[in-house]
């Protein structure tokens, strides 16, 4: 089995931060929060490399992604406020506004696209939300994002699995991808439980005798996985618009069944409607919109079309010839 891991919160301080309402010397740094930062990073400056080594706009591709991350990151709160705590938000209707409470994977995927379409046919100049004059397409810089979107998603699947915020079903002893867990998932403190804990550098490692599942854990396992298959495909350049398929149809199946894993909401875990929770029923959506992705690869193959024009670098402006001072006006 693997190791009930723990990795205990940072510092930076001391610090005079009691106005910002923390009663405390210390601005604490979570280790969920830093990976997840990590991620959009990392994932952000390699978008951003390989739209250099294409001949892309990076100017464009700057603007698609600010529309795409501010609409994820604020999205993923509220959809995971009202489809996993309903009634959080009947008591605490404000809880929706606050976007540090909890984050959810598709509430994230669905912000994303609604970002990016607001991005295709709105604009922000002067100040001022403006309608475009012609919609952008969005296949070319939505593939790319996608081509990286692995190397992120990575490191925010290594701040679940650090925190332990996806429960799974409890586990045979014998299971390879079991999680020797304590009595009390979500455990950050091992004195006086059962089991043995060892320590290298900061990170704890507990044996404990309750073995679960830890979904934030498998779907670091096959991020990984993904990862490795799309970086090895980098240097090919595929037909525009195969991440996108190739997202869709590989993470909806593997994240359907990882979800038959996770514990009920009786036990703290997700809600269910008809059986099923409201992942499960985006994964179905999901693997749809893959299918009909497919379709319309065809048709733009067919009809011969270059969307990747829209995207590219303009060329530079040709050079003036300089005017000799004496010359006729």
């Amino acid at each position: 089995m693997i190791p009930y891991i723990h990795i205990p919160d940072g510092q930076i301080g001391p610090l005079p931060i009691h106005w910002l309402g923390i009663d405390k010397h210390a601005l604490p740094l979570h280790p969920f929060g830093i990976l997840v930062a990590t991620g959009v990073l990392i994932g952000t400056a390699i978008t951003t490399r390989r739209a250099r080594s294409f001949g892309w706009d990076v100017v464009k591709l700057n603007s698609f992604l600010t529309w795409m991350l501010v609409s994820a990151f604020v999205l993923s709160h509220v959809l995971d406020s009202l489809f996993y705590h309903w009634d959080e938000v009947v008591r605490r209707p404000w809880s929706v506004l606050m976007l540090w409470e909890g984050l959810s994977s598709f509430g994230g995927f669905i912000g994303a696209l609604v970002g990016i379409v607001l991005w295709r046919y709105f604009v922000i100049e002067d100040g001022r939300l403006q309608a475009r004059k012609t919609p952008h397409p969005l296949l070319p810089f939505a593939d790319l994002v996608l081509s990286v979107l692995p190397v992120g998603w990575m490191f925010g699947r290594m701040g679940c699995a650090s925190v332990h915020d996806h429960p799974g079903a409890i586990a045979s002893p014998d299971s390879l991808f079991a999680v020797e867990a304590p009595a009390h998932w979500g455990q950050t403190s091992f004195t006086a439980i059962d089991g043995e804990v060892t320590k290298v550098w900061f990170i704890e490692f507990l044996h404990g005798h309750y073995p679960r599942y830890d979904l934030g854990l498998l779907e670091l396992m096959f991020t990984v996985l993904l990862t490795t298959c799309f970086a090895i495909t980098w240097l090919r350049r595929p037909p525009l618009g195969s991440y996108v398929v190739a997202t869709a149809l590989s993470y909806a199946p593997v994240r359907f069944i990882m979800d038959y894993l996770r514990v009920g909401a009786t036990e703290g875990g997700d809600a269910r409607y008809a059986g099923l929770t409201p992942a499960q029923y985006c994964c179905v959506a999901l693997f749809v919109f893959g299918i009909a992705m497919i379709v319309h690869m065809r048709r733009i193959k067919a009809k011969g079309l270059d969307l990747a024009a829209s995207v590219r670098e303009p060329p530079p402006p040709p050079p003036q010839a300089d005017t000799p001072a004496d010359a006729p006006a």
